[in-house]
């Protein structure tokens, strides 16, 4: 057999035991581990790997398809949404999954979010924008992210253009290109709560370890399952 069909063969073999984590116990905690060179240098060696029960999806940007390797940008859905997930109802913070597709998305995706991770004296701030919606995650001085309190979001801060989405004008930098998420200015974004979906059979509480250190950001730790 060919080496390339080995190669398709392997890939799908992966991609399918990702997406078996649909029917996976909704009661089992998931442990989350995520690398990411902000500089994307070295994206290559970014990884978003994740665990329910004793299966593992360990994934990363793939070049060749310009998507994830296993296929957790869907996947996830099993641990974003609580069970139907069909029903679409937010078991977690909908910034906390967006920041982890960015370790295995395309560059140009990282790129046209506007993706800031600044650390002030141990206070960990993610910033970006996504589609129409800004998000900003912060944790405590000593990293620790909390599922409840540590995400908001800013509902309809972009406006959707036939090539993209621009920037409001009320939330635009002076003198800032619209096209640029990286210009909007974060004083003027008005910020909510961002949790899960009270109509949720179930949801995700408890802290998750974030680190900054050389321009790379981690997060580790355990997101565990309440009712």
């Amino acid at each position: 057999m060919k080496k390339t069909a080995i190669t398709g063969i392997l890939s799908a073999v992966l991609l399918t035991t990702a997406l078996s984590f649909a029917a996976a116990d909704p009661a089992t905690d998931v442990k989350i581990d995520y690398k990411m060179d902000l500089s994307l240098k070295n994206h290559d060696a970014d990884y978003f790997t994740w665990t329910v029960g004793n299966q593992t999806v360990q994934d990363k940007f793939d070049a060749a398809s310009g998507a994830s390797l296993n296929g957790s940008t869907r996947a996830f859905n099993a641990v974003r949404f609580a069970e139907p997930t069909k029903d679409r109802k937010a078991s977690m913070p909908a910034g906390l999954r967006s920041v982890f597709l960015f370790a295995i998305a395309n560059p140009s995706f990282v790129k046209s979010h506007g993706l800031q991770v600044t650390n002030n004296a141990g206070t960990i701030t993610v910033r970006f924008v996504r589609k129409t919606n800004a998000f900003e995650l912060k944790t405590d001085k000593k990293g620790n992210f909390n599922l409840l309190t540590g995400s908001k979001i800013a509902k309809n801060v972009t406006d959707k253009k036939d090539d993209g989405f621009v920037v409001k004008p009320e939330y635009l930098k002076q003198g800032g290109d619209a096209s640029n998420m990286a210009d909007i200015d974060w004083s003027k974004i008005p910020l909510e709560k961002d949790a899960f979906n009270p109509d949720a059979a179930y949801h995700y509480d408890g802290n998750v370890k974030f680190t900054l250190k050389n321009n790379v950001l981690r997060i580790t730790g355990t997101l565990t399952r309440v009712k």
